[in-house]
């Protein structure tokens, strides 16, 4: 073998080698090209993280989670977080492991907040973790889980009741069997009787209807000969008066009393007002025992 194989043969495997160690990282999500910047963030529990996770920014992705250690001094988690993206942010910020997923796969998301120093690489940001959805689903059901058992007492505190009114009528039909047989035997009775004389109830009914037809119909007839007598009574009334016989109808039909009190009424009139104008020609005034008469 030549020195010329040999170096083609070296050349292609730091090739293979380049590409699987590039691959490798392709695989965990990582950019072995990229500016990473590593930062750090403390936690009690990471509640399910694991490396490689994503790391975001309002849902966009800037880098991943690149390590999880224990920390020296107690028995808190560290996270080493990479970001690739060159976003400048303030040391004020905060990594928050949060739910990704309806299974409960955990991710980090980097909120950004205000603050004058800004973090450079190998600071340690503040590290918090957010209710996830199973964190809330799990309070909804336990939440749940409550009302069902009270309503499960509920409904067994019921039954109970219902059985024990359930004993307690089969006692009252036990120590009442006779008597409630002996009445629902009169009740039969009674139905048989009725039925047998369902005909004489019919015969009945219908006399009473046809007595307060007749009734109605006497009643009418009373009614109407009374009112056809009193019209034919004022239309007798009526034809006198038209006649001129009789004084009421010489009153309507003649102006001869009316021309009488007329002149009673005028010389009345003129009476009075003689009187007025000369008191002393109808009055006769004594004084003082004066026999005199004035005229």
């Amino acid at each position: 073998m030549n020195k010329k194989n040999e170096l083609i043969i070296g050349f292609f495997t730091l090739s293979l080698v380049i590409v699987l160690y590039w691959g490798i990282n392709f695989l965990k999500g990582e950019n072995v090209f990229s500016n990473k910047q590593f930062y750090y963030a403390v936690y009690e529990n990471v509640d399910g993280l694991t490396i490689s996770r994503p790391v975001t920014i309002n849902g966009f992705k800037v880098g991943q989670v690149s390590a999880i250690e224990f920390s020296s001094n107690n028995a808190n988690l560290v996270v080493q977080v990479s970001i690739e993206e060159q976003i400048p942010f303030s040391r004020n910020s905060i990594l928050e492991i949060y739910d990704s997923d309806i299974m409960g796969s955990k991710s980090l998301e980097l909120k950004l907040n205000k603050g004058s120093v800004l973090a450079k690489s190998g600071d340690t940001l503040i590290g918090s973790v957010a209710n996830g959805i199973t964190s809330e689903v799990s309070e909804q059901f336990g939440s749940v889980k409550v009302s069902l058992d009270q309503l499960i007492i509920s409904f067994d505190d019921v039954l109970k009741e219902i059985k024990n009114l359930s004993s307690t009528a089969n006692r009252l039909l036990s120590a009442n069997e006779l008597k409630l047989s002996s009445s629902l035997e009169n009740i039969e009775s009674i139905s048989n009787t009725i039925e047998n004389q369902t005909s004489s109830i019919n015969k009945i009914i219908s006399n009473l209807k046809s007595v307060s037809d007749s009734l109605s119909e006497i009643r009418y007839i009373s009614i109407s000969e009374n009112i056809n007598n009193t019209t034919v009574e004022l239309e007798k009334i009526i034809n006198k008066i038209n006649n001129n016989e009789g004084t009421v109808s010489k009153l309507v039909n003649q102006d001869s009393l009316h021309l009488q009190l007329t002149k009673v009424l005028n010389t009345a009139d003129k009476l009075l007002l003689d009187f007025k104008a000369n008191p002393k020609k109808y009055v006769s005034v004594s004084v003082f025992g004066n026999n005199k008469k004035t005229n």
